[in-house]
């Protein structure tokens, strides 16, 4: 049982962690995707719109509150989502780290760890300020308006992608998803943001890996 909440803990990590990228295209096609990216790229620092962010989430997973806090720094190059949750009475914490092209994975609770290259490609999450055409077609993203959230006017994106079977809505600010409300496959992820600081000043250790965490 728990490892399989560990599992689902992970899932909902990574749902708002690292970026998306569109598929291999090949000819013309292609280039044009090239080029729409690095228009992209010259326009925006990272995958944030903003330098630095803290936002804390509440959600549920097998009918247990969690609460999820996302830090990043450096538009999004840094970024760390720790959440804490407790089962019959055990507290249970881990976080997912992505920093220098890699991705940690943290039991905190056990103190045990991953480290592999990081790969959008393996992640469910998206890159809302970097979008190109061929994202959103791919994805199926539409825009459906604006909605205050947290103090902020956020654009309100839904979702249809069958390639991950995703599908729902989002709340973004600047880049950052404040809130989630999506199917992934049979798996409900919502997330809600309880508070959210713009570019507040993050002490660098925040994205450390632990030092009693020996990591393989």
């Amino acid at each position: 049982m728990k490892k399989n909440v560990f599992g689902i803990m992970i899932l909902v990590l990574s749902l708002i962690s690292c970026q998306n990228q569109p598929s291999d295209k090949s000819g013309s096609e292609k280039a044009g995707a090239d080029e729409k990216a690095e228009v992209k790229s010259e326009t925006s620092k990272g995958k944030y719109g903003i330098k630095s962010g803290i936002v804390v989430y509440k959600t549920q997973m097998m009918g247990m509150d969690a609460i999820q806090t996302t830090s990043f720094d450096d538009y999004g190059q840094k970024e760390i989502n720790d959440l804490t949750m407790e089962m019959m009475g055990v507290k249970i914490h881990s976080a997912n780290l992505t920093k220098d092209g890699y991705m940690y994975t943290l039991d905190l609770t056990n103190r045990t760890g991953t480290k592999s290259p990081a790969n959008p490609m393996q992640n469910v999450s998206i890159d809302f300020q970097n979008l190109t055409d061929e994202m959103v077609k791919d994805m199926n993203l539409k825009r459906e308006g604006k909605e205050d959230f947290l103090g902020r006017t956020c654009e309100k994106m839904s979702i249809d992608y069958t390639q991950m079977r995703m599908k729902g809505t989002f709340l973004v600010y600047k880049g950052v998803a404040l809130k989630i409300d999506v199917m992934v496959g049979s798996t409900k992820m919502q997330l809600t943001g309880e508070s959210f600081e713009e570019n507040p000043t993050i002490p660098a250790e925040v994205f450390d890996v632990p030092a009693d965490i020996v990591i393989p």
